[in-house]
Parts: C-alpha cells; structure tokens; sequence
C-alpha cells in the first residue's frame, strides 16, 4: 500500500506483486455497505450522462463493488483515517461538512 508520507504497515506474509493492469476505479460517491456471513461489501458510484439520448441527464451509476473479510475492513478503517489525518483531514467529517465550517 503507497502512502505519502508512508505508514509501516506490518510485514505480510507472502510479498506483494504489484500489476500494472490490475482496473482501477474511480469513485464520485458510496451507494452503500452491507455485512453479510462476515464479508463487508461497498458499493461504489459515479455520476454519468447518457450522450446517445436527446437530453442527457445526469445519472448515479453503480461503478463497483468491493468484498472483504471483516478484518480486512478494519485494517481498511484504520489506514484511511490514519492516512486522512496525516494530510490534516478530519477522517471523522464529510467533506460537505468540512466546507461549512
């Protein structure tokens, strides 16, 4: 995991091959999270127009879905707010309601 500034995450077991290829996703916005036999899902959106229709509209589409044990997900919360807080980033408060303060 590429952080700046780095966190010393602990040494794992297997190495770590980076690929290149693996997809990336971009995300304007979280549509949900659900917790079923252990496993947190996410669900990830971002906003799109349809072009081929005569007036677009601005849309929410489903962009991805991550799965992990729930001990992956911890381990997941504790690196974004630790990541968050480094860059000065209350990891505690939305963005929108960063803005208001």
């Amino acid at each position: 995991m590429k952080m700046h500034p780095p966190i010393q995450p602990p040494v794992p077991d297997a190495p770590l091959i980076d690929n290149m290829f693996a997809p990336e996703l971009l995300a304007g916005g979280l549509s949900g999270l659900s917790l079923i036999n252990g496993i947190v899902t996410i669900t990830l959106e971002n906003p799109r127009a349809d072009h081929a229709r005569p007036d677009p509209v601005l849309e929410r589409v489903v962009v991805g879905r991550g799965g992990m044990p729930v001990p992956i997900a911890q381990a997941l919360l504790c690196a974004l707010y630790q990541f968050l807080s480094q860059h000065r980033l209350n990891p505690l408060m939305a963005q929108s309601e960063q803005h208001r303060q």
